[in-house]
């Protein structure tokens, strides 16, 4: 299904392929795909499958109305899912996938230029304050641990072009009521539910400087031999412990299974109230944990979950709109694919 989002103001679209059909001048022989977008009409469409088709020349990849996609065009979009694939898969597996991401990629095209072709018929514009304004807060926006372009001019007139198109054919025609939210939530408390909370406590042993594992492990198998002669837990978490809890007893509150490490929250999943684990290695060090208590789920109230649930209908049902949207302006489209 065709995903799409708004993100600092620009719309992201990635929409998957849905069924190609041969024009008559080829033949008539559908190629059912699975998840791929539905209602796509392709009047010519050429495909194939040699390994010559991936050292293209220069040259049409689908006309769109009045305007071309090149190959150059579609190329330069598969080039990092290219290197992506390649890294993980060869041979037959590797050009299959490469053939769906190729088709993938060109229905994203391809609506792409439907949606801009749409946006310029109806007298939008990005004027270049707003340009600046938006790379403007890309820039700001960017995480300087994570490298990526920022797009040019051009792009960001696009982009800007995608939102306005889509607040005036889409959003503005949404409407979620208060009815509608609290009937969602109604029939859907599940969806929110509290998560379960752990009681624990725990025994965290440390490496010392220059000590293996091997006699970190002898000191936690020793602890644990005292634990099951009858030791007071959080005593000897007192005396052991190297946790900043140790002061407490190990005592660690309530806790969810999201909040502690992985391999702590499995552990929990076979433990019954007054259990005790045996010694876990994790990348901190050795824990023996003990469960004290656990809190059920339940559900969350209605005024806590509002906002979520209006969130939610209003995404969803702007989702079935565009789609509806699209696949209209798919209709009234020319669209010729050639591979």
């Amino acid at each position: 299904m065709p995903h799409w989002t708004r993100i600092d103001g620009f719309l992201s679209l990635r929409s998957r392929w849905n069924g190609l059909r041969y024009g008559r001048e080829h033949c008539t022989q559908s190629i059912p795909l699975t998840g791929i977008t539905q209602g796509m009409v392709v009047l010519g469409f050429i495909l194939n499958l040699s390994s010559a088709a991936w050292a293209l020349t220069d040259g049409i990849s689908a006309i769109v109305n009045t305007e071309v996609i090149t190959q150059s065009e579609l190329q330069a979009e598969l080039k990092d899912e290219t290197i992506r694939l390649k890294a993980r898969f060869e041979g037959e597996e590797l050009q299959r996938r490469l053939l769906h991401k190729q088709y993938e990629i060109l229905n994203y095209l391809i609506e792409r230029r439907l949606q801009l072709q749409e946006a310029k018929s109806k007298g939008f514009e990005a004027s270049d304050e707003e340009i600046r304004n938006a790379l403007e807060r890309l820039t700001l926006g960017r995480n300087a641990s994570v490298v990526f372009p920022i797009p040019n001019n051009e792009r960001i007139r696009e982009e800007l072009l995608l939102v306005k198109l889509l607040d005036f054919e889409v959003r503005r025609h949404v409407m979620v009521s208060p009815e509608e939210v609290r009937d969602y939530y109604q029939k859907n408390q599940r969806q929110f539910m509290t998560p379960p909370e752990y009681r624990l406590r725990q025994i965290l042993l440390l490496p010392k400087p220059g000590e293996p594992m091997t006699e970190v492990h002898a000191r936690a198998q020793s602890v644990f031999s005292e634990l099951k002669k009858g030791g007071d837990f959080s005593n000897l978490a007192t005396r052991y412990s190297d946790g900043p809890e140790a002061i407490q007893g190990g005592e660690l509150g309530f806790l969810r299974k999201d909040e502690l490490l992985a391999l702590l929250g499995k552990e929990l999943e076979g433990m019954q109230v007054g259990e005790m684990s045996a010694p876990l290695e994790t990348r901190l060090g050795i824990h023996i944990i003990i469960l004290d208590d656990v809190k059920p789920p339940k559900a969350r109230t209605f005024e806590e979950v509002e906002t979520r649930v209006r969130q939610l209908l209003y995404e969803k049902k702007t989702e079935e709109a565009y789609q509806a949207w699209l696949s209209n302006l798919k209709d009234k489209a020319y669209i010729e694919v050639k591979f």
